[in-house]
C-alpha cells in the first residue's frame, strides 16, 4: 500500500487543506523525508496543528510517522529488517506512565463521586474490551458504569438519551479520536449538557477536543504498509486501571 491509496481509502474526512497537503506529499516525497512537522506546515501554507490533524485523519499517531512511512514505502525489505514492534510496546507503554504520573484527574473524580449515572461508550472492537474493563472495576469499586452503542440512530441510545442531565458523565472510547461520525452522537450529549470524557491515543486529535475532560494512552501502528493491522492499545488498560485506582485513592484521601 502507498500514500496515495491511503489517501484514497479516507478521502471523506480530508477536506481542501488536507488535500492540498495531499498532492505536496505526492509531488514531492524526497523532500518530505527531511522535513520537520513546521517545515511542512511553511511549504503547505498551513499551521503545525492541522499538519498533525491530517496526519491523524489517515491513520498515524502524528507527522513523524507519516514522514517514516513515506520514506519506506517504496522499500518495505529494508523496513521489515529493522522493524522492532515488540518494543515499540514498551515505549508507548512507558510515554503513557510518563503521562499519567504528571496527571491530575481530581476534577473528573469530584464529577464521579457526585455523579447520577456513568455511560461508557467505545467505537471499536478493542474499545469494547476497554469499555467492559472500566465496567468491570468501577463496579468493584461501587459505582454503576452502563455501555452505550456509539449510534445516535440507535434505539438504546436515544432511550438513554431522554434520561440524561448534566448529574451524569459519559466516557468515550477511541483509539485514533478522529472518529468524526461520532458528531451527531456528540452533539446530542452536548445540548443535555452531560459531562463528556474523551479517551484516547496520546495527540491532538478531534474526539479530545469536544470533551470536558481528556485521558490518554499512547498507541502506535507499523509503518509497513503490510502491517496496516498492527497498533498497540495495551497502554489503554494500563490507563484505566490506574484511572479506577486513582478514584480510590481519591476516596480514602477525603
Amino acid at each position: 500500500m502507498h500514500f496515495a491509496d491511503i489517501v484514497n481509502q479516507n478521502y471523506s474526512e480530508l477536506n481542501e487543506t488536507d488535500l492540498s497537503m495531499s498532492s505536496y506529499i505526492i509531488d514531492h516525497t524526497k523532500e518530505l523525508v527531511s522535513m520537520s512537522t513546521q517545515d511542512f506546515a511553511k511549504e503547505c501554507l498551513s499551521s503545525k496543528s492541522s499538519v498533525i490533524r491530517f496526519a491523524q485523519k489517515l491513520g498515524f499517531t502524528g507527522f513523524g510517522e507519516l514522514r517514516n512511512f513515506i520514506k519506506w514505502q517504496d522499500d518495505e525489505e529494508t523496513l521489515d529488517q529493522n522493524m522492532d514492534f515488540q518494543r515499540q510496546i514498551y515505549l508507548d507503554v512507558q510515554k503513557t506512565l510518563s503521562y499519567m504520573e504528571e496527571a491530575n484527574w481530581q476534577d473528573i473524580y469530584q464529577k464521579i463521586e457526585t455523579c447520577n449515572n456513568i455511560y461508557v461508550l467505545s467505537t471499536g472492537v478493542t474499545q469494547q474490551s476497554q469499555a467492559a474493563e472500566f465496567q468491570r472495576l468501577f463496579l468493584l469499586i461501587g459505582k454503576q458504569a452502563q455501555m452505550i452503542p456509539a449510534s445516535a440512530q440507535s434505539n438504546e441510545f436515544r432511550r438513554i438519551v431522554e434520561r440524561l442531565s448534566d448529574k451524569d458523565i459519559i466516557f468515550v472510547l477511541s483509539l485514533s479520536g478522529e472518529n468524526t461520525h461520532l458528531e451527531n452522537v456528540l452533539n446530542v450529549l452536548s445540548v443535555r449538557r452531560s459531562v463528556i470524557v474523551s479517551v484516547t491515543s496520546l495527540q491532538n486529535n478531534w474526539l479530545s477536543g469536544r470533551a470536558d475532560y481528556n485521558l490518554y494512552a499512547s498507541s502506535s501502528r507499523s509503518p509497513l504498509p503490510k502491517d496496516w493491522w498492527l497498533q498497540t492499545a495495551s497502554s489503554f488498560f494500563i490507563l484505566i486501571e490506574t484511572f479506577a485506582f486513582g478514584y480510590v485513592d481519591y476516596l480514602r484521601k477525603k
